[in-house]
C-alpha cells in the first residue's frame, strides 16, 4: 500500500502589502537668535511624534523636527537655541483605503542653513524622506509541513505576526482651567495627543499619554489670547489572551466635544474631550512553512506574498553602571525603581546597536528623616552580533531588566547603582516568497478549508475573473457571488486568491 500523503497546516492572519512608496520633501523654517551672531556652528535635527494617517490612494505623514542651533556670538561664545517645526506630507499608494493600516519610515536626508546678513536670522532647509507601507490583514492558511517518502519539501524560516485580538475603546475626559484673565467668549480649543505609551499585561492594554491643548480666548479688550494645557490620560483595553512579551500597535485620537465657560466675561472653562484608542495586539512567531514539494503525481498550489525572512537573532546582557550624587546627605535608600525607555535599534553590517535610557527613580531618607526622590536617565548602547544583517534590513528589538537594581550608598550622598539590561534583536528581510497553500495528489480534490468549510474551492489564476471562474465550473455568477461573501471587491481578484465553489458543481465545460 502507497504510503498516504499527510499535509499539515495552519491558518494565519498576515498583512497582505498593498502598497509602498518613499517621498522626499524639504521643511523651509527661519529662527530668529536672541543675539546676533558672526556664524553658525551646526544645525542638528531629529525627527519626534512621527505618525501616518491612510486617506484614500494615498498616506497623510505629518510629525515635528526637532532642531539645535548653534551659533558664534559677537564675543565668540558658542551658544545655543532649540527650535520645533511640524511638517506634513503626502505620499501616494495606489490601492490604500481608509480601513487599511500604514507603517511609516521617517528620516533626516539633510540639512542646510544659511545666516542673514545682520546675523540675526537663520534660514533652514531640512530634506525628510518618508518610507510608507500600506497593508492589509488577510487570514490565511498555509502549509506548514509535508510528509511522504517519496518527496522533497522545501521550507523557510519566517517571522509572521499571529493577530491575537484587537479592540477600540473611548473615554471622555472632563476637566476645567482656570485662565490667566477673564475671557468674554472662548475662540477656538485644538486637542492633539503627545507621549503615548503602551503596556501589555495578561488580557489587558494600557494606553498613556497626555492630551496637549491650545486655547484661543477673547480678552475683555478684546484681544485673541493663548493658553495651553496638559492633561494626562490613561485607558485600558480588554484583549483576551494578551500577554506582556507580545507586541501591541497603537493609534490614538482625541476629539474637542464642548467648551464652554461658566460665566461671561469668567476664568473658568469647562471641557469635554474624547479620546479615542484603537489596540491591535500580535504574538510574533518564528514559523517555517513550506515553499515546494516536488515528487510523483504531485499538485502543488502556491500564492506569492511578501514576508518576513528571518535574518538572524541575538540575546546580550550587559551591567549599566552608574554613580549619582544626591543633592543631599541621606541615611538610607528605601528604593530605586527602573524602566527603559526612549529605545531605538539601528541595524549596521553584521550587527544591531540598540539604545535606550534606564529612568531611576531614587527613594532615600534624608537626615531629617523624610522620605525624598530623586531622578536619574542614564543612556546606553548594546551591541548584538548578527551576521548576515545588512543596513537596509528591519530590526524587531525587545529589551527588558534583569532583576532589581543592585545600590550602595557611600559618604553618605553618592549611590553606586548596577543593572542587569538584557537586549533581544531579530534581524528580518522583506522578500517576495511563493508559500504552498495547498498540496495533493494527482486526482485528489481540494479539502475544505476555513474560508470553504462545505465546499471545494479555486485558486484564481492569471487572467480569470469570477465570471471565466462561474462558467468553468458550470455555475451562475450570482451563485459563485453568493459563495463567496467575504469577497470585498469581487471585481479585482488576484491570482493565487481562493473562490469558494457553490456545491452543485456540474464539472468544467
Amino acid at each position: 500500500m502507497a504510503p498516504q500523503l499527510t499535509v499539515r497546516r495552519r491558518l494565519l492572519r498576515v498583512q497582505r502589502v498593498i502598497g509602498e512608496a518613499t517621498e522626499t520633501k524639504t521643511v523651509q523654517a527661519t529662527i530668529t537668535l536672541p543675539v546676533q551672531a558672526i556664524k553658525v556652528f551646526e544645525v542638528q535635527a531629529t525627527l519626534k511624534d512621527t505618525r501616518c494617517e491612510i486617506r484614500r490612494d494615498g498616506v497623510y505623514v505629518q510629525g515635528t523636527i526637532h532642531k539645535q542651533v548653534f551659533y558664534v556670538d559677537q564675543g565668540d561664545l558658542v551658544r545655543h537655541v532649540a527650535e520645533d517645526v511640524p511638517f506634513h506630507f503626502f505620499v501616494e499608494v495606489e490601492g490604500a483605503e481608509p480601513d487599511m493600516h500604514c507603517q511609516v519610515r521617517t528620516k533626516i536626508v539633510s540639512v542646510d542653513w544659511s545666516l542673514s546678513a545682520d546675523g540675526r536670522e537663520v534660514d533652514q532647509d531640512v530634506a525628510v524622506q518618508a518610507f510608507v507601507k500600506v497593508t492589509e490583514t488577510e487570514q490565511m492558511e498555509v502549509v506548514t509541513d509535508v510528509t511522504d517518502t517519496n518527496i522533497q519539501v522545501t521550507r523557510e524560516l519566517l517571522r509572521v505576526e499571529s493577530v491575537v485580538g484587537e479592540d477600540t475603546k473611548r473615554e471622555t475626559i472632563v476637566n476645567t482651567v482656570t485662565l490667566p484673565m477673564n475671557a468674554i467668549k472662548i475662540f477656538e480649543v485644538r486637542a492633539e495627543v503627545k507621549n503615548v505609551t503602551t503596556e501589555i499585561k495578561e488580557d489587558l492594554v494600557t494606553i498613556r499619554g497626555t492630551v496637549h491643548k491650545q486655547i484661543f480666548f477673547v480678552d475683555e479688550g478684546n484681544l485673541v489670547r493663548h493658553h495651553a494645557e496638559n492633561v494626562p490620560f490613561a485607558i485600558s483595553v480588554d484583549i483576551p489572551g494578551a500577554e506582556p512579551d507580545m507586541e501591541a500597535f497603537v493609534d490614538v485620537d482625541v476629539i474637542v466635544d464642548e467648551f464652554t465657560l461658566k460665566k461671561t466675561p469668567g476664568r473658568e472653562l469647562k471641557q469635554t474631550i474624547i479620546v479615542e484608542a484603537f489596540v491591535k495586539v500580535v504574538e510574533p512567531l518564528q514559523l517555517q512553512v513550506v515553499t515546494n514539494v516536488t515528487g510523483p503525481n504531485i499538485v502543488v498550489e502556491r500564492r506569492l506574498l511578501k514576508v518576513e525572512q528571518v535574518v538572524a537573532e541575538d540575546t546580550e546582557r550587559e551591567v549599566i553602571e552608574s554613580d549619582v550624587t544626591l543633592p543631599m546627605q541621606a541615611l538610607k535608600i528605601f528604593t530605586i525603581m527602573a524602566k527603559i525607555e526612549d529605545v531605538t535599534a539601528e541595524v549596521k553590517r553584521d550587527k544591531v546597536i540598540v539604545r535606550g535610557t534606564l529612568h531611576k527613580q531614587i527613594i532615600f531618607v534624608d537626615m531629617g528623616n523624610l522620605l525624598r526622590h530623586h531622578a536619574e536617565s542614564v543612556p546606553f548602547s548594546i551591541v548584538l552580533d548578527t551576521p548576515g544583517a545588512e543596513e537596509d534590513m528591519t530590526v524587531h528589538e525587545r529589551l527588558r531588566i534583569i532583576g532589581d537594581v543592585d545600590f550602595t550608598l557611600k559618604d553618605g550622598n553618592i549611590v553606586k547603582q548596577a543593572v542587569v539590561v538584557e537586549a533581544f534583536a531579530k534581524v528580518t528581510e522583506e522578500v517576495q516568497l511563493n508559500v504552498v497553500v495547498d498540496v495533493r495528489e494527482t486526482g485528489a480534490p481540494p479539502p475544505p478549508t476555513a474560508e470553504c468549510p462545505s465546499m471545494r474551492f479555486h485558486v484564481v489564476q492569471p487572467g480569470e475573473s469570477m465570471w471565466s471562474i462561474a462558467q468553468r465550473y458550470g455555475v451562475t455568477l450570482e451563485a459563485l457571488l453568493a459563495a463567496n461573501p467575504t469577497l470585498k471587491h469581487p471585481e479585482l481578484i488576484y491570482p493565487g486568491q481562493k473562490v469558494c465553489i457553490p456545491p452543485r458543481v456540474i464539472g468544467k465545460g
